[in-house]
């Protein structure tokens, strides 16, 4: 079945007919769908990525950096309104890879295949030359000759360096090939899995899918939902088009500053097709188009994961919330869709977590944890961002937590070594980190953020500790730990207001609120279980200025659930992210103010329309429903022991499915009763009772159940 022409209706049946065998959560959230290609037992629309063990071998994270340099170019080529700042790896045009085969019979012959010019080597004497080719090269061995070593010196200025030899005793499959580049010391090569298309890694685009609007009014196309796609229009004349998140930017055809370019080329007879992605969902045309499509471009990932429960609006913030995050996987987590489409460390952290619960997709987060810290920070810090530097170290130890890459870590331990040591020199006598000149964002606020600053620098230091205790790397785990003890002894001296029983943004004004401080307080594990009760009744306090944006929100709602208060932290989110949805959200916004109205709501940046309408840092609630109202969060990597401790405050119902490497933890909450499936492999902490899966656990909730 060719999947990129199928239509929207035939999905959506595609859809109910997956669900029939699915979970209660799968099949009672199936009303809210969204996504038009959304799956559950496979990913959708069809992946180019073939599975069959073969690989092509690059430099570790040279084809991340690659791409993320290509995605650049892109975003000028587009006109994308927005600054990239920080410094990031160049992938090499140089690159040498060598194998040391074992003691076995040779062939006579080789064939293989490269991104650039180069030459063979065997026992270090050089026996052939080639070019590139789309079709594999050969040469022959020596003759009777053993074959110690064989390396291949590849130089390529628009590819990065890579190498594929699908057979024999040279396979690239083989784990033992090496890479060197420039400076860098010979480590193992990275493993990237063929294509179906044939094209090198490196080239692979995401798939898309051909959808048409579902409503016109006049010249107004309103595809139904947030997309990016290339649109294609097919008239005789060449058409002017103008699209939108909104209706309003969508028609406002006089604007002058324009998010996007919506620059038309001729593909054919008629033909006309956007000379770059979209961002959109309404889409204004001058012409009579005989057809509109969108070409819309889609991560092949399956909802795996899911939420429903008796609360019909949350329901549909869950799903709204993947769909959000879905659309931006592309090449990496991407912050948004229209502005931006490039990674940035802070938004991860956050994604990351959204993504666990919804499509367990481990791969796309390392390719973005890998290309935002390949080239360090000492030139500038990871997104010229002081505190992105420190989300980059949090995010490390979440991403093992969730996903439980053991090689990863290993090969950015030197790099998150050195990142936690380059902070440090720019510590006062007390340890705390001083932000100098450095861009300091937390959030888009005007408030106080010192002292979350130095609650993320002693997250960082604390992550920095448990990354260093899993490489068994004992001296800088107990080096951290104590700089980690003196900063919080210090911190809590000038910080902590016991008197009023909150965290102050910064001791220097002390009269001044921060949300941030405190809720960051609890979420990192640094406020105190007697210190929650009045940062709570802080956090709760309308009166108080709110955070900035849906991406510190979703953090002040986990804090507010940990802290015991359930009820609040579903109230808050179902007006917050609800209130995207009765404004007519499809996907959450990168900041919103339930206050503004109409056009107001769009303007950013000082711009008319600088808002993203699709941001990922939004998609906190994909996450926030299932780890808050079942206390369902991993115990140990890659959730090989998870908690479950559920409180479903005032829902009659709830159920959900996280997906994992081990399989499906599904837990359904019905009245008093609740079902946890505990997957094989797995150990689930029930109330402080551990059981081992597979096994079906059926209990009563109890009455006073905390997170």
């Amino acid at each position: 079945m060719n999947y990129k022409k199928i239509s929207a209706a035939f999905l959506i049946a595609l859809v109910f007919a997956d669900l029939s065998a699915q979970t209660t959560a799968h099949k009672k959230s199936a009303f809210a769908i969204i996504d038009p290609v959304y799956s559950v037992n496979e990913k959708m629309p069809l992946s180019n990525i073939k599975n069959d063990g073969k690989t092509w071998i690059y430099g570790p994270g040279e084809l991340e950096c690659w791409r993320l340099r290509l995605l650049q170019d892109r975003k000028d080529s587009a006109r994308l309104r927005v600054g990239y700042p920080g410094t990031f790896h160049k992938a090499y045009a140089n690159g040498s890879f060598r194998l040391t085969p074992d003691n076995q019979e040779s062939p006579q012959s080789v064939y293989f295949r490269t991104t650039g010019d180069g030459q063979v080597f065997i026992n270090d004497k050089p026996v052939s030359r080639f070019k590139p080719s789309d079709s594999e090269l050969f040469f022959v061995l020596p003759p009777k000759e053993k074959i110690g070593e064989i390396r291949f010196d590849i130089s390529s200025s628009a590819n990065p360096p890579a190498l594929l030899i699908r057979k024999g005793a040279f396979s690239t499959s083989a784990k033992e090939w090496q890479w060197k580049s420039g400076f860098e010391e010979w480590q193992p090569a990275y493993h990237h899995p063929l294509t179906v298309s044939g094209v090198p890694p490196h080239l692979n685009e995401n798939p898309e899918i051909i959808l048409h609007p579902v409503r016109k009014e006049i010249n107004l196309y309103d595809f139904g939902r947030e997309m990016l796609g290339y649109i294609v229009i097919k008239s005789s004349i060449r058409p002017e088009i103008t699209v939108g998140e909104s209706t309003f930017e969508a028609l406002d055809t006089l604007n002058k500053v324009l998010e996007q370019s919506p620059e038309m080329l001729k593909t054919g007879d008629g033909l006309w097709k956007s000379k770059s992605l979209l961002a959109f969902r309404y889409l204004y045309t001058d012409v009579n188009a005989e057809d509109i499509q969108c070409h819309a471009i889609f991560y092949p990932v399956s909802y795996k994961g899911a939420f429903a429960c008796s609360d019909s609006t949350l329901t549909r913030i869950w799903m709204n919330s993947a769909y959000t995050l879905r659309l931006c996987m592309y090449d990496f987590l991407i912050d948004g869709i229209k502005r931006d489409r490039l990674p940035w460390t802070g938004d991860l952290a956050m994604s990351m977590m959204a993504n666990a619960y919804t499509f367990g997709d481990a791969e796309i987060v390392r390719r973005s944890l890998t290309t935002l810290g390949r080239a360090g920070i000492k030139k500038t810090d990871i997104n010229g961002i002081i505190d992105y530097s420190l989300w980059w170290i949090i995010s490390q130890d979440q991403y093992q937590l969730y996903f439980s890459d053991s090689s990863h870590l290993k090969r950015e331990w030197p790099r998150i070594r050195e990142t936690l040591d380059l902070l440090s020199v720019r510590c006062d006598k007390s340890g705390f980190l001083m932000p100098g000149n450095k861009w300091l964002f937390i959030d888009w606020v005007d408030q106080e953020k010192w002292t979350a600053l130095q609650v993320l620098w002693w997250w960082a230091q604390q992550c920095g500790v448990k990354l260093a205790h899993r490489m068994g790397d004992t001296q800088t785990e107990h080096r951290w730990q104590k700089i980690s003890q003196s900063l919080k002894i210090e911190l809590e001296k000038i910080a902590w207001n016991a008197e009023k029983g909150i965290w102050l943004g910064n001791p220097k004004f002390p009269g001044k609120m921060s949300r941030h401080a405190n809720f960051m307080a609890v979420i990192s594990g640094l406020a105190t279980k007697n210190q929650r009760a009045g940062i709570n009744k802080m956090l709760t306090d309308d009166k108080i200025s709110p955070v900035g944006t849906p991406y510190m929100s979703g953090f002040e709602n986990i804090a507010i659930s940990q802290n015991g208060d359930i009820q609040s932290m579903l109230k808050r989110v179902k007006e917050y992210w609800g209130g995207m949805l009765i404004q007519g959200a499809t996907t959450f916004w990168e900041a919103y103010d339930p206050s503004q109205r109409g056009k107001d709501n769009y303007s950013f940046y000082k711009r008319p329309y600088g808002k993203s309408l699709c941001h990922a840092w939004s998609a906190g609630p994909a996450a926030i429903l299932s780890s808050e109202i079942f206390g369902l969060r991993p115990l140990d990597d890659g959730w090989k022991k998870f908690s479950v401790n559920p409180n479903p405050g005032y829902l009659e119902w709830a159920s959900t499915v996280v997906p994992t490497s081990f399989g499906d933890i599904v837990v359904d909450i019905d009245g008093k009763n609740m079902v946890v499936s505990v997957p094989k492999g797995t150990i689930a902490e029930v109330y402080g009772k551990s059981f081992t899966g597979p096994k079906t656990i059926k209990m009563e909730i109890k009455s006073e159940s905390g997170n």
